[in-house]
């Protein structure tokens, strides 16, 4: 799957996915140690998130969508999808 069809299935173009990593890469770095281990073990594991894309996406594919600005390590924001595929 291209990353445009993977932005499709998100709802969000590149420059909306790229705000929305920054914004929340900031979110985490405001909190404590306690609580941002809360919220990475809600976020999609990348096999959950390779499953709610489908066979034709893979784990390089995915983690590049996700890099962002790459001064961060990808963080997999696929909750909609996850969610609804999963179902």
């Amino acid at each position: 799957m291209t990353p445009d069809l993977m932005l499709k299935e998100l709802g969000v173009s590149q420059k909306e996915l790229d705000e929305l990593l920054a914004k929340f890469h900031a979110f985490l770095e405001s909190l404590d140690e306690r609580q941002r281990a809360v919220v990475k073990r809600s976020l999609p594991t990348l096999a959950e998130a390779l499953a709610a894309f489908g066979p034709d996406v893979n784990r390089d594919d995915l983690l590049k969508l996700f890099e962002g600005d790459k001064k961060y390590e990808p963080v997999i924001l696929c909750f909609p999808l996850h969610h609804r595929k999963s179902r």
